[in-house]
């Protein structure tokens, strides 16, 4: 198991690649939009009363660019 692993790192078949190209790069700035405005955005209305009323958004729009990355994304990769 450690041979694979090893191998894998000396080859780099498991590198990084959220940061290739300029398409990668472009949707992960659109991740991060929806993450962190639009999410936000989206959920304030529902918790006017509530003193900390980001960090439901924060959380809906990271679950919806995992779902968005898992649907879309990986197959861009390639």
């Amino acid at each position: 198991m450690y041979k694979k692993i090893l191998d894998n790192i000396i080859t780099k078949k498991n590198r990084m690649v959220h940061l290739s190209s300029p398409t990668m790069i472009a949707i992960m700035i659109f991740y991060s939009i929806l993450t962190y405005f639009i999410g936000p955005l989206i959920t304030r209305p529902f918790m006017n009363d509530h003193p900390d009323q980001c960090i439901a958004g924060f959380t809906l729009g990271f679950c919806i660019s995992v779902l968005l990355w898992m649907k879309f994304g990986r197959k861009m990769v390639k």
